[in-house]
């Protein structure tokens, strides 16, 4: 990526505008990961998204809407074909909701992640600075629960 398309993208970003960057040299081969973060609601774009994807993460905060809305994007899912998985996300610290969520979301038929990602401070305050949790606080619970998260999240994909 060159140096002037960051720049530029900056001063279009403090300008107003909304900017992705995407890199299309070649240097592409090395990707080993891209993620994708879509709406579940923007159906026609994250249907398009789910059809060119090897795998779609479905995060779920452990309360009644949340799993209801699931539904939707297991559909959507489900109509693409694309494997995916839900992850439980800021679940309450021993609120028996989260234990409960994890068979209704099995309902769906889809696998659930073994760890959820507890309700914690250390996640929003991460994001605040700038920083991903296993940066912010390296030996937090919060990141602990991230690093256990991805090796069961890539396996599928590997």
């Amino acid at each position: 990526m060159t140096t002037l398309v960051v720049h530029i993208a900056e001063a279009a970003a403090e300008a107003g505008e909304q900017v992705a960057i995407v890199d299309t040299e070649p240097r592409h081969d090395a990707m080993t990961l891209c993620i994708i973060d879509t709406a579940p609601h923007a159906a026609p774009d994250a249907t398009r998204v789910a059809r060119a994807v090897d795998g779609v993460v479905i995060p779920c905060r452990p309360t009644a809407l949340d799993r209801a809305a699931a539904g939707n994007a297991v559909d959507l899912i489900k109509a693409a074909g694309t494997p995916a998985v839900f992850v439980r996300s800021a679940g309450p610290f021993r609120a028996p909701e989260t234990a409960e969520s994890r068979p209704i979301l099995s309902d769906y038929g889809l696998r659930v992640a073994p760890v959820t990602l507890t309700e914690r401070r250390a996640f929003a305050r991460a994001v605040a600075t700038g920083r991903a949790v296993t940066e912010f606080e390296p030996d937090g619970k919060a990141a602990e629960e991230v690093r256990t998260l991805w090796p069961w999240l890539k396996e599928p994909l590997s």
